[in-house]
Formats: structure tokens, sequence, C-alpha cells
């Protein structure tokens, strides 16, 4: 009977040893798990050679950056918005804002991280005033980008646009004037280079046409009013605003070795213009 006894104690024993065993290592896991931050990135070489160094910040921080590189801005938002991942780097506010009214989402900007000047561009043409009558220009299809080429186009006199529409709303139908019957082609962001190998002229961002080895300073036909620039963003779901790895990026992107990631991204030059 004794002997049944000690058995019993034992097991008992054992079984609340196991409990707090299996206890500490969930809670254990559970902390490691919130220390890892799933990060969604274009992959466009700026953001893969950044997102790598940001990699190595964030672990001076104690947590780790689980990254991806993704081809199409609409996944890389639902990557965020579906919580699949924390956080991305793709974008700036006005097209985010456009994807939440398309998506019914609920992303918001952490924090900014650079400026992206964009302008337009002509592999045929010197100047603007060359465009021949029914000049094809290539732009971006979003809402959120397509604007700038018409704000560009209206503040050099080739179009007018119609009174009392702000900028960011502006789209083809509120041009009421093209006297050289400019033609507007429109295309996915990530196919803008290639478009301008076809057409007289487009809009490139500083970050694209140094890929093709044109400088948004010296090549640009025309570059976008700075009061139209919008800043790229971190983002995140709105209710990860407070959240703590949101400030662990923060805190790792907005440093010095994140400043000279963006420079040798670019071999040196400064084509980005850090938000802080």
């Amino acid at each position: 009977m004794k002997d049944k006894k000690s058995t019993l104690s034992l097991l008992r024993l054992a079984l609340f040893l196991f409990l707090i065993l299996s206890a500490a290592a969930a809670h254990a896991a559970a902390n490691t798990d919130n220390k890892v931050i799933k990060f969604a990135a274009c992959n466009l070489k700026v953001y893969e050679d950044t997102a790598k160094v940001l990699a190595g910040e964030v672990e001076k921080l104690g947590y780790k950056l689980e990254y991806i590189f993704l081809a199409d801005n609409t996944q890389i938002n639902e990557a965020v918005e579906s919580g699949e991942y924390f956080a991305n780097y793709h974008q700036h506010t006005p097209y985010m804002e456009e994807f939440n009214r398309g998506h019914k989402g609920h992303l918001a900007a952490a924090f900014k991280v650079f400026t992206d000047k964009s302008g337009l561009f002509s592999k045929k043409y010197k100047s603007l005033s060359d465009l021949p009558i029914g000049a094809k220009i290539s732009i971006p299809v979003d809402v959120g980008n397509n604007f700038r080429t018409f704000v560009m186009l209206a503040g050099e006199g080739l179009i007018k646009i119609k009174d009392g529409v702000e900028a960011t709303a502006i789209t083809q139908n509120d041009i009421v004037e093209n006297p050289k019957k400019l033609q507007f082609i429109e295309v996915d962001y990530t196919m803008l280079s290639r478009a301008l190998e076809e057409a007289d002229a487009g809009f490139l961002y500083a970050t694209v046409a140094a890929e093709i080895n044109l400088d948004v300073s010296k090549d640009a036909l025309v570059t976008e009013p700075i009061e139209h620039q919008a800043a790229d963003i971190i983002a995140v779901r709105s209710e990860n605003l407070n959240d703590k790895r949101t400030e662990i990026l923060r805190q790792a992107y907005y440093t010095d070795a994140m400043k000279q990631a963006l420079k040798e991204s670019y071999a040196g030059r400064d084509i980005l213009e850090p938000a802080w």
C-alpha cells in the first residue's frame, strides 16, 4: 500500500513539474515570438539593401527582423492588413490611403523614412517644349501617384487643369486644355522604367531613374514641386502604432547606419533624402 502511495505521489510530482515546465516554455516562446518583427518590403534594390541593414540595427535592440521581398504593392499591403506581417516598407502615405479606401484597410503611417523625388524624363527629347503633337507620356496607374505628372505638366504650361480641383485629386478627366494633345499611358509602377523606352517622356521616381542611370537632378525635364513630394513610410495596422515593435523599428531606422545604407544603395550618391 505504501509503495502505491509513493508511486502516486511521484506521479503527481512529475505531472506538476511537467505542467510548470510546459508553462515556462510556452511563456518563453511567447516572449520570443513578441520579439520577432515580420516585415514585408518591396523587391526594388533600395528596399532590399536597406532592409538587410535594418535587420542588423533591429538585432542590436534585442529583436529579430524577419523580412520578405515582394513585387506586388497590393500584396505587400495585404500582408500587413491580414496580420501575417507586422509592418511593410514600400510606399508613401497617399498610396497607403488609396489602398485603405479601396480595400477597407486599416493601415497607418508609423514613421517617415525618406523622400524619393520624382520628375519627367525622356530618352528622345531634351526639353518638354520639344515634345511633338500627340506625344505619349507614361504615368503610374495608381491614383496616389499619377496626379504628379499632371501637376508638373500644368506647372510648365503644357496642360491646364480645371479650377478648384485639389492637386492630389487630379485625374485625366480634369484636364481642360491640352494643346499638344498629349496622350497618357498608365502602367504599373514596376514597369515605368521599361515604359520610358517606348514613350516620348515618362514619370519616374529618383530611385527608379537611378536604376537606369538617370539622375533626377540632372536628367529630368522637370521635377515635382517640393510641396507635392511625399515621404516614404513604414506602415503598420493602426492598432499597432503604439506597439513596442513599432518603436523598435523607428529607433533602428533612425540611425547613421541607415543613412549610410541609403547612400550605398546608390553608389554613394544622395538620391534619397532621409526623413530624420
